[in-house]
């Protein structure tokens, strides 16, 4: 528990006895302070985030039609899980960390749409509409759940079907752009974002604009940005960290829009 916090709204902070005339002609002492923020992807736990599990909530689930029969929005289906990450009988879905969707159906003609609604990590509620071409081996969606409370299609699911989670994870705060993300490291070693550096490479995703509401236009943007880890791989005991820029001087620019609260066919 704090204990002890200073609290200040001022734009600009500045610290240190340190002076040149040149850095401030108003005369002020000392150097401004910067807004990095270094962010673990750990579980409450305490332990690192273990890798996205693709079939972790629907495994091989053969009765697809229950999910969401043509025209109709059909009831939660959480409780009729066989994943890994589900609990039998489960009305919630709960991850270590903000992850993102993924879903496969081996046998439909036509473009499926999964909706899907739960919390971000801060307890908002939050919806994505996951679009997969027909027969599609892995559709992925681009907002990161902390929790998962219901799932549905309007479309009729074909064939045996898998849902999970995927390798993405979000960020506490909105990567404006690859400029903010400062670096990223597993277990210490640098990674970059399109090379190889000690065979570890990641892609941000950036933030959906702090000026605009999400819309079906820029839907697909999680609304603070996230990051996919390529290789290593997420293994439950590598550590995986991320130091970004954060834009503390309003909510939007902090945290992103508000999260998108229902589904709809063309993308939430």
């Amino acid at each position: 528990m704090t204990t002890r916090h200073t609290i200040s709204h001022a734009d600009e902070l500045y610290a240190g006895n340190a002076f040149n005339a040149g850095y401030s002609p108003d005369g002020r002492r000392g150097i401004k302070m910067t807004h990095l923020y270094a962010h673990e992807f750990l579980s409450t736990a305490g332990v690192p985030a273990t890798l996205g599990d693709t079939d972790g909530i629907l495994s091989s689930y053969a009765t697809p039609s229950l999910i969401g029969p043509t025209g109709t929005v059909a009831s939660n289906f959480i409780a009729l899980c066989t994943g890994a990450l589900v609990t039998t009988g489960a009305t919630i879905i709960e991850f270590d960390v903000p992850r993102n969707i993924v879903f496969s159906s081996c046998a439909n003609a036509t473009t499926i749409f999964l909706k899907v609604l739960g919390l971000d990590m801060y307890g908002q509620p939050m919806a994505e509409t996951i679009q997969g071409a027909s027969q599609t081996a892995v559709a992925s969606g681009q907002r990161c759940f902390k929790s998962v409370h219901t799932f549905y299609s309007t479309t009729k699911f074909g064939g045996i079907v898998t849902m999970g989670t995927g390798n993405r994870l979000g960020l506490p705060f909105n990567l404006a752009d690859k400029g903010k993300l400062v670096a990223a490291s597993v277990d210490g070693v640098g990674i970059t974002v399109s090379g190889v550096h000690a065979t570890a490479i990641m892609i941000p995703f950036i933030g959906a604009s702090a000026a605009t509401t999400i819309t079906t236009a820029n839907g697909s943007a999680d609304v603070r940005g996230s990051i996919k880890f390529i290789a290593p791989a997420l293994d439950g005991a590598k550590r995986f960290t991320a130091l970004i820029v954060v834009d503390h001087s309003t909510d939007r620019k902090a945290f992103g829009p508000p999260q998108v609260t229902a589904c709809s066919n063309g993308g939430a």
